[in-house]
């Protein structure tokens, strides 16, 4: 646990409860994703604290502000078992304070990621933290720790050299495909992305720079461009199997894909909740994102050195925001306090 030195008064109170890759399988992230959306959006205004949901594939995190942040996080938990039947608990992992705030950056920064230094966190961190602010009046502890933490994010990026010659998402779904089809076997074949996702934007950009034909299936069609692809509305699932490749990465929240192909297919499914029935894994080869981060886990080694140092930057950081957001706040409740008396 990070300290801080002098009175805690003014410290940040804020929270996370959260449930990641490392802390649990996919299917329990998946429920997690699902009971915490009684948070998402508009939903969100009505519980009685002000909160940040953190949702990605392989993550979901409530972030929360308040006097009590004990009794804030039993409130959350008791929304939680109404949400899910199956025990949940020992899965998810709680931080306070300042505790928090390095979390966040820790997260903003790709730290926590399954693909260390990944830049797809920065601009999740960001929406999630934006979207909720636009919803409901936040407290200044919750801007201030979104803020600094996006901020640290982009400076251990620029910092330090992690992502460097490591194996990214792309690569990964490259080498697998490779593997399946045969090297130097990919030109002809067409990919279905199923998705307009930042996900699934990365992966048409860089399957386009290898030359290859990308559809991109949405659920409006009418509302997308991404030249030189192909854009097409979900009634396109109904043939996914002419599709020798097909990647989901969407929050459709349920399957998309249900009917087993007659033909071998390669599929990948990176959403939480997952979009393709697992069954159709015994007619076709499906990956799901649990399985892509294993892949990728094998690569870290690679980056340890730099990951060490890193760390200690973030947690550096983190203390230094945090004297600073402390010592703002007390001049400004002394100030507040002689205008009163």
């Amino acid at each position: 646990m990070l300290q801080l030195v002098g009175s805690d008064s003014c410290v940040l109170r804020i929270g996370v409860l959260g449930i990641n890759h490392k802390t649990a399988a996919l299917a329990l992230r998946e429920a997690i994703s699902r009971g915490a959306e009684a948070l998402s959006g508009e939903k969100g205004i009505f519980f009685a604290y002000p909160t940040v949901l953190l949702s990605t594939c392989n993550r979901t995190e409530i972030y929360f502000s308040g006097e009590d942040l004990p009794s804030i996080h039993s409130d959350l938990l008791k929304l939680l078992r109404i949400q899910l039947d199956e025990p949940f608990e020992p899965h998810l992992y709680t931080y306070f304070g300042i505790d928090c705030f390095a979390h966040l950056c820790r997260v903003s920064s790709g730290l926590d990621s399954a693909i260390i230094a990944e830049t797809e966190i920065q601009r999740q961190v960001k929406v999630a933290y934006t979207q909720s602010a636009s919803l409901s009046r936040l407290p200044s502890c919750l801007h201030f720790a979104f803020q600094k933490a996006l901020k640290v994010g982009k400076s251990v990026r620029s910092a330090f050299p992690l992502a460097r010659g490591v194996t990214t998402l792309q690569g990964t779904i490259w080498k697998i495909a490779e593997e399946f089809w045969g090297k130097g076997q990919l030109a002809n074949k067409p990919i279905l992305l199923v998705g307009y996702s930042e996900i699934n934007r990365g992966l048409a950009t860089f399957f386009i720079q290898k030359g290859l034909w990308v559809t991109i299936c949405t659920k409006d069609a009418s509302t997308v461009s991404h030249p030189p692809c192909e854009i097409v509305d979900r009634s396109i699932l109904r043939q996914w199997a002419r599709f020798p490749i097909v990647i989901c990465a969407s929050k459709a929240g349920c399957y998309l894909i249900e009917e087993p192909s007659l033909s071998p297919r390669l599929l990948f499914d990176l959403s939480v909740p997952r979009n393709v029935d697992p069954r159709i894994g015994g007619s076709s080869q499906l990956y799901n994102i649990e399985q892509i981060d294993q892949i990728i886990q094998e690569t870290r080694s690679q980056q340890s050195s730099h990951c060490g140092e890193s760390e200690r930057f973030v947690n550096d950081y983190a203390i230094k925001l945090a004297r600073i957001y402390r010592d703002k706040s007390g001049y400004v409740s002394l100030t507040r306090s002689l205008c009163l008396s």
